[in-house]
């Protein structure tokens, strides 16, 4: 993980690289992470990345945006609650 981000901060890494060096990083900290640590984890960081990513957006992005997530949040949690 250190060798992926010192390739982000000095430019070496491509766009096109970010989605797939950030789904190791998030497979890489969520598999170490207790139940309680990554529960911990979203409900801290989740209104910060939420904030930081709405922050440019136009009022039509904005809610295009959160249209798009609460639909793939909706999906989760009912295959969630389909699993009890």
């Amino acid at each position: 993980m250190n060798k992926l981000m010192e390739k982000m901060m000095s430019g070496m890494m491509k766009p096109e690289d970010m989605p797939q060096m950030m789904d190791t990083m998030m497979e890489k900290m969520f598999g170490q992470m207790s139940a309680e640590d990554r529960m911990a984890f979203v409900g801290a960081m989740m209104p910060k990345c939420l904030n930081m990513i709405f922050s440019e957006l136009d009022s039509e992005s904005k809610e295009k945006l959160a249209r798009e997530m609460m639909e793939k949040m909706m999906g989760i949690f009912s295959n969630l609650a389909g699993e009890k």
